[in-house]
This record gives C-alpha cells, structure tokens and sequence, in this order.
C-alpha cells in the first residue's frame, strides 16, 4: 500500500476531492440539520415534505433555510494539503460532492483551492456512479485521481484507476483494494470506540458523587440496601447527564470548533459523526432509564425526566441569559444532591440545601470567569454563545468569591447548630472544614485570575493534587467529627 503522496501522478491529471468526510471532518447536510432544528424548528414539517422529494431535493431545502458556515467546520489538513500540492503543480483541482452546490461552492470559495466545485443540482444526486459517470466523462476513465472516503465512492476509484482514501472504514478500505490496483492511505480512521467513551466525558460523572451527599449526612450509610440504591442511581444518573453531554455538543457543535479546548472533542473535531452522536446520546439515556426503574425507584425515574428538561432548557434559552446561566448551573448541581436523595428516600436539610447553592453558584462564576479571562488572550470582548463581556469581569470577581464565601458562612451555622449534637461526638472537628474550604474556593479565585485553571472548576478539582489533598482533609475531619 502507498504511502500519501502525488508524486507518482501525471502533471496533467485531475485532482477531484469528496466533500463530506473527506475535506470536512463531518457530514454536511446533519450539519444543516441541526441549524434547522436550533433555528427554524418550525421548518420541520416542510422538511419531511422536501424529503419526499428524494435527497437532492432535501439537500437544496437544507441549503437554503440551514446553510453551513465554512468558517465552522473541521477540516482535514492532510486533504487540503494534497489540494495544494497539485495546484502548486499546475494541476485541475475540483471539489466533487452529493451535498448541494450552494454548500460545495460556499465551501470551496472559503477554502481557496479549488478551480471549480460540483455538487447535486436539487434534482439529481452527484453521488456512486453518477458522480463516477460525471468525472469519467469530463476527464475520461484513469484521466483523473478521486480522494474519498466511503463504500459510495467506489464507483469514482474504479472510474479513476486508483484511491486516495481518508479515514476509511476496513471494510471499505478491503474493497477498495479489490477494485483498484494503487490503494493509497492519506489518514487513518479515528478510532469510533474511543471517541464514543471520551464524548460520554465518564471524568465528568465526578459530579455526580454528590448524590452520596444525603446518604451520608442522613448517617444511613450503613445500609446495604441503601447504599446499593445510591450506587444504581450514581450510574443512572451519569448516563443520563452523558446523554446531556452529547446533546449539548450537538447543538453547540460551531462554538465548539471555535473554543481553544473544545474543539478537540469528538463531535467538534469530526472523530465521531453526527449520526453516531445521536445513537450514543440515545443509548445513554436507555441506559439510565433501564437501571432508575430496575435497581433505583419510580420517583427517581421523574427526577431523571426533570432533569432531562431542566438541562434542555438551559441549553436551549438559559445559557444565554446574563446572570440566569450561572444560577441555572448552580440549580442543576443541587440538583444531584436533590436526586441523591430521591434515590435512598431521605429528607432533604435546609442547611445541605443552602450550602449547596452558595458553594455551586461560585463555582459557576468560576466557569463564566476563565472564559472571560481567555478573552483578553484572544483578542475579543464577548463571549460566544453567552452575555457576557470583558466589562463583566469586576462583577464576576465580586459575586463569585463572595458566594463561595457565604457557602463556608452557612456550614458554620450548620456546625453551631445544636441538633448535630447527636450525630458528631466532637462536632468542633467540624471547623477545620470551614478553613479548608476557605483556603481552597480562595485558590481556585487566585489560580483562575492568573488563568492557570481550567474553565470547568470540577474538572480541575479532580486532577488538582492540592483539591484532592483538601478533599482528604474534609474526609479526616469527619471522621474525627463522627468517631
């Protein structure tokens, strides 16, 4: 097999290069999909209508009320890079493509290495062999070398008398080796197995210990049956913020590509497609769903639906309303405290539940704050996809350590409460937790102004050694509370 590169082609052969998979890291017309579905919604019916039309007329309805920003999509170097190697050697560069010839020509004008670009006209798919009868008659058969990527292409390698293939499945590679002598690897295919657990983002179920929180403070963590509970619903409940997750990549896929670590998720940097995405997302959420009614209670089974709803809505509106996003973070991390309780059917205290917002909102800020401190790195004032702005910024340093504050505030009153007498034999152990929480919502201010933390503070928490090491610390001073 060949190695990539177009040394051996003849000076006057074609170069023509598949869109969707090929240049792009993803799918175009899904990519539409979800623009009419986060913009249009109301254009659905009248899309099933298009699609009775067949695909080139579900194409062009696409590219018209959805078209894909160029600038968004993640393209594959080592494609353009072979673009401009044959336009360096005076070569006929095309882009040859089923999507529409609205999203082919907006595409090809943006990347700049292209003569000419061809895409399906509304009426006729360029697609198989009709793409194959396309080029073969422009060019004549062997006149011309087809990059692509799928089991469609086939018909076009043939046509031309060799491959060049990117990120092909095995299976289509095996074919492709069948049909044509010189087989040609330019990239290798992610692997989908990786990329499926890594858009899952298990590192964030750390969330979710906190629906142990009211396990252990209702002292019932003796229980093996209730602590079997409180297990299925740790993983209930992770599998359904999973399902969230994937949702939220979904929607947000063109800031993604824009953010300086997002964009190396697997839906942003096209490791795993949109399609692929959808059946993850639902996978997850039957998961969840088969493990709340079998191992957990009915009653948890709703708060999956609540939380479901209110994590859809805070994708959707809430986001982007200024003040409300990090109240809305705030809510949905009670939330789990919330959901933990459901789970082993123990009453929630005023004081958990209080500690929690207060402790959650300054973590939110925290978020909000990193983002906002990128933003003089890069350049801009607004933050995409939310309503905030450098001038933000004093507010947010105001706000944010003075909630983290008040959640240590409310723990003292806690402790100073005389009805912990009975749970805590040395209940003054308890302060220690007031100075480690202190000291460490104090550091994660300091750290994140020196933007030397990540924009998730959860995240950070859980590969900080100074975070973990405070966490040992509370857990000892518990102890020594209880014992």
């Amino acid at each position: 097999m060949n190695q990539p590169t177009l040394q051996h082609a003849e000076s006057t052969r074609a170069l023509c290069v598949d869109l969707d998979g090929t240049l792009v890291a993803t799918d175009t017309i899904w990519e539409s999909f979800l623009i009419l579905l986060k913009t249009a919604p109301h254009r659905l019916l009248a899309l099933l209508f298009a699609l009775r039309g067949g695909r080139p007329t579900l194409k062009r309805y696409l590219s018209t009320h959805a078209p894909v920003d160029p600038r968004t999509l993640p393209y594959r170097e080592e494609v353009l890079e072979l673009t401009r190697d044959a336009r360096r050697a005076g070569r006929p560069v095309l882009l040859v493509t089923a999507s529409d010839q609205a999203t082919a020509g907006a595409i090809a004008a943006h990347v700049d290495v292209f003569d000419e670009a061809f895409g399906s006209d509304g009426r006729h798919n360029l697609k198989a062999q009709r793409k194959a009868d396309f080029l073969a008659s422009r060019f004549g058969r062997g006149g011309f070398q087809y990059v692509g990527d799928a089991a469609a292409d086939l018909p076009v390698w043939k046509a031309a008398g060799d491959a060049l293939i990117v990120a092909a499945s095995s299976r289509t590679r095996r074919r492709a080796e069948q049909a044509v002598s010189d087989v040609t690897v330019v990239s290798e295919r992610p692997n989908k197995w990786s990329a499926a657990i890594k858009e899952l983002r298990p590192h964030q179920w750390a969330k979710n210990l906190l629906l142990f929180v009211p396990l252990y403070f209702a002292h019932a963590y003796d229980d093996l049956a209730l602590l079997f509970s409180a297990v299925m619903a740790f993983f209930s409940f992770s599998f359904c913020a999973s399902s969230i997750y994937v949702l939220n990549d979904l929607i947000d896929l063109p800031a993604d590509r824009r953010h300086r670590t997002k964009r190396s998720r697997p839906l942003a940097s096209g490791a795993l497609a949109i399609p692929e995405a959808l059946l993850l997302m639902v996978a997850s959420f039957a998961s969840s769903f088969l493990l709340a009614t079998n191992f957990v209670n009915p009653g948890f089974v709703w708060v999956l639906f609540g939380y479901i709803a209110l994590t859809t809505f805070y994708t959707f509106y809430l986001k982007q309303q200024l003040i409300v996003d990090v109240l809305a973070l705030a809510v949905l991390f009670t939330y789990r405290v919330l959901a933990g309780s459901v789970a082993v059917e123990v009453e929630l205290s005023f004081w958990l539940l209080a500690f929690s917002i207060f402790f959650f909102t300054s973590l939110a800020f925290v978020k909000r704050y990193s983002e906002l401190i990128q933003l003089q790195h890069n350049n801009e004032n607004t933050l995409r996809g939310r309503d905030y702005v450098l001038a933000d910024v004093p507010v947010v340093t105001s706000l944010g350590p003075a909630s983290g504050l008040l959640a240590v505030l409310v723990f003292a009153l806690y402790i100073n409460n005389p009805s912990i007498q009975k749970y805590y034999a040395t209940p003054e152990a308890l302060w220690g937790i007031c100075l480690i929480l202190m000291y460490w919502i104090t550091r994660i201010w300091f750290l994140a102004a020196r933007a030397e933390m990540h924009d998730d503070p959860v995240l950070f928490a859980v590969r900080d050694k100074v975070s973990l090491f405070s966490g040992v610390l509370v857990l000892g001073c518990l102890l020594a509370a209880r014992f």
